[in-house]
């Protein structure tokens, strides 16, 4: 005579059942894990970077050798959308400096759902230490100009749509904090923080 109960046959089908759940989501995390390795490694190819941690954390916010181009764009992005919406002058800035930048393919596309859903905190912060690591791999003249110049389209697109009907050019605090941090992240090495703010 057996020892199983009426409901052993239940129980076994859900451990089963259990087991199964559990492998395939063990199973799909190591396909996510494989894949964004395999992405980062290149986006290292595209970049010549060695930061094999912040290239994965890229692959894993999504961002692939096609989309790379749009992240020197996203501090602009971070600024813009620090008051918690683009306005229609930021937009048309931000637009020519992906037109600018020849922004096309599946980074313009990636750029233009930005436009339309504000990123992560952790997507900005990614972007910003991968310009800061690119930065970093430049002779120092070229990378002062860059930071510069990124520095000054960002404080563009604060002083786009500022003050009162956008003509006082005056920057709201969303935007001023948004350029403090962008600087200070890109300037991590150097201490320096934007003078104008």
């Amino acid at each position: 005579m057996s020892d199983d109960t009426p409901l052993d046959p239940l129980r076994r089908a859900h451990e089963e059942d259990f087991f199964h759940k559990r492998n395939q989501e063990l199973i799909e995390k190591l396909r996510k894990k494989l894949a964004a390795e395999e992405t980062a490694e290149g986006l290292k190819a595209a970049t010549h970077l060695d930061d094999d941690e912040l290239l994965q954390h890229l692959a894993r916010l999504g961002i692939t050798q096609k989309t790379l181009p749009v992240l020197h764009l996203v501090p602009l992005l971070q600024v813009a959308w620090a008051d918690g919406e683009i306005q229609a002058e930021e937009r048309i800035l931000l637009e020519q400096a992906a037109d600018e930048a020849n922004v096309e393919g599946e980074a313009r596309a990636a750029f233009d759902d930005m436009l339309k859903n504000k990123p992560t905190q952790e997507f900005f912060d990614a972007s910003l230490d991968f310009i800061r690591a690119m930065l970093a791999a430049m002779p120092a003249d070229r990378a002062s100009a860059a930071k510069a110049d990124l520095e000054s389209l960002a404080w563009r697109v604060a002083d786009a749509a500022g003050g009162l009907f956008g003509l006082f050019g005056r920057v709201e605090g969303a935007e001023k904090g948004a350029l403090q941090d962008i600087s200070a992240r890109l300037s991590a090495r150097s201490g320096k923080v934007l003078d104008r703010l």
